[in-house]
């Protein structure tokens, strides 16, 4: 069955496992992985490592993702960065857990994204057109040297109007979305 993401305030009153830093959100995407390994600890190091620009589909995908935003700049002469982890703030780690946060307006063709130095500045309360991201990356046993993986995504709009435009974006990025995820959790499995 087709799990578009959307959480409703009864799902939402229901989630088991609601992550402290968002407690509070409407969308979500989780993607997980089995990694047969004598060495866990090695796990979130690799996510960590991973450079999308390595993954041919990834930069492809981020590519058509930010054209009219390279469009856009090339006119006004403007250098576009490329998008990726080094984007997102690190909130919390841990052993078995890594936690990103990104704020801003992901709809917008440049992704509209906030200055969010440090885990004070993701918590702070986010202002009516702009959204909150969490990136989540768990590690749990399941047996002996059999890991789980696990990448989810949490969204948070303060507002109606807000969450209609990530709703709307949430819709055309979200296959694309989760093929990175998968092919994330691909790559730091093929590396252990």
């Amino acid at each position: 069955m087709l799990n578009p993401g959307f959480i409703s305030r009864k799902a939402l009153a229901e989630w088991h496992d609601v992550p402290a830093l968002l407690p509070q959100f409407q969308f979500h995407e989780k993607h997980c992985a089995v990694i047969q390994t004598n060495s866990p600890d090695k796990i979130l190091r690799l996510v960590t490592e991973f450079d999308i620009q390595q993954d041919a589909v990834i930069r492809l995908m981020m590519f058509v993702r930010q054209l009219p935003q390279n469009v856009g700049f090339r006119k006004k002469g403007q250098v576009v960065n490329r998008f990726g982890l080094h984007s997102f703030t690190l909130l919390e780690k841990s052993a078995s857990e890594l936690c990103y946060g990104l704020r801003g307006q992901f709809w917008r063709a440049d992704f509209g994204l906030e200055n969010v130095p440090d885990a004070n500045a993701y918590l702070a309360a986010v202002s009516p057109g702009s959204a909150k991201l969490l990136l989540r990356y768990r590690v749990a046993e399941l047996k002996e040297a059999q890991y789980e993986l696990c990448t989810e995504t949490f969204i948070y709009c303060p507002d109606k109007i807000t969450q209609m435009k990530m709703a709307a974006y949430w819709l055309a990025i979200r296959a694309g979305s989760g093929w990175i995820r998968k092919r994330t959790l691909k790559a730091v499995q093929s590396k252990i």
